[in-house]
């Protein structure tokens, strides 16, 4: 399985980038094989093969794994010197080479900064690489050479210390994208339980407004009779609200406009409003969600009827238009200038956001004396 974490991600950055390290290192003697410049081109063609079928087991493991076994890592080191003795013994003296050797010592080098964690570890498997280069520097030479010793020396250890510290950085900045993307998910998370449970709250509020509170509210105001039979039967409903709310927070879901906006009118006759219900051309198609929200905005246009109005009448008609389905409720009592009107919970509430969650609209125009009309639009 693919290590989707930010370390994993660098080493498998890293783990190409050594690869691609160990094809420029075995380049020149693929170039070199036809120039001559070997005692035994053979030797140096057998040398190559198997240089590079240990890269691709080396490379392949490593990619399977996620990251180089140790076990390879210092074997891949006496492999690099074998090769470099073997090469530098299979050069001719009369003609230049590049001894493609010390290149693949100089990628084990790299692989060993790159692939080890022990400090010990790494600096024993470089100083192998360092002494096999060095004697055979001494052995090929004339006599001891500073400049190519200091030359040699350099080569390993800068391919080892980029290497070394290019994975490192890599790792650690992937672990802190992780660990910054780790906070922001919890973060999201946490925006997000809040506002489910913000959601949760203003819907129950929304209920209890629309139903205890409005009993309570004309029960205490006098217009409902809490012993006539039909005010006792609004508040046992609205005990069976309550139930609901401590339990699973469900509403009672109607198959229908129609049946729900007649459920609506029945609530409202029990508070004594009588309601002129008109709903013959209500399409049977309206989604369940813009269903509970024309319910509930219709019953709280009425239960304004019944607290403000002072009529025992309003008029409650379902119309469509094309795509456009109307809902209006309307009565004929005091009336009021809705610009002078003081913000509330319920029309805002639970009239005009519940329609426009559903993508609706939701107008009201009234005037003293002449009575209100709350209009209730959603396309199709």
């Amino acid at each position: 399985m693919t290590d989707v974490t930010g370390e994993g991600r660098a080493n498998r950055f890293m783990l190409v980038l050594l690869a691609l390290h160990r094809i420029t290192c075995l380049a020149p003697a693929v170039v070199t094989c036809a120039y001559g410049a070997y005692r035994s081109a053979w030797a140096n063609l057998g040398l190559l093969v198997a240089a590079t079928a240990w890269n691709a087991v080396l490379f392949g493991v490593a990619r399977r794994r996620g990251w180089f076994p140790t076990a390879l890592v210092h074997l891949d080191v006496l492999l690099a010197g074998t090769v470099l003795v073997a090469v530098t013994a299979n050069l001719t003296t009369d003609v230049g080479a590049p001894n493609w050797g010390n290149l693949l010592v100089q990628a084990s080098g790299s692989l060993v900064g790159a692939a080890l964690t022990r400090p010990w570890a790494v600096a024993g498997d470089l100083l192998v690489l360092v002494l096999i280069q060095s004697l055979v520097i001494v052995a090929v030479g004339p006599g001891p050479s500073v400049p190519a010793l200091v030359h040699a020396v350099n080569g390993v250890a800068c391919f080892a210390l980029v290497a070394g510290f290019a994975v490192r950085y890599l790792r650690r900045t992937g672990r802190n994208l992780d660990r910054t993307n780790a906070q922001r998910l919890a973060a999201e998370a946490d925006a997000a339980a809040d506002h489910a449970r913000f959601v949760t709250r203003l819907a129950h509020h929304r209920t209890l407004h629309d139903t205890v509170l409005t009993t309570l509210t004309l029960i205490a105001r006098g217009v409902a009779d809490p012993g006539r039979p039909e005010v006792r039967r609004r508040c046992a409903r609205d005990a069976e609200v309550v139930r609901g709310l401590l339990g699973d927070g469900s509403d009672v879901e109607f198959g229908t406009l129609g049946e729900a906006l007649r459920d609506v009118v029945s609530e409202a006759s029990l508070l004594g409003l009588r309601v002129r219900y008109q709903g013959a051309t209500v399409p049977a198609d309206v989604p369940p969600q813009v269903v509970a929200a024309l319910r509930a905005a219709a019953r709280e246009a009425l239960n304004n009827v019944v607290k403000h109005a002072g009529v025992e009448h309003a008029w409650l008609t379902v119309t469509v238009e094309g795509r456009l389905l109307r809902v209006t409720v309307v009565d004929r009592g005091r009336g009021f200038r809705p610009e002078e009107a003081p913000p509330g919970f319920g029309f805002r509430h639970s009239i005009v956001d519940r329609v426009a969650e559903v993508g609706g609209r939701a107008r009201v125009s009234s005037e003293p004396g002449a009575g209100t009309c709350v209009e209730l639009t959603w396309a199709g």
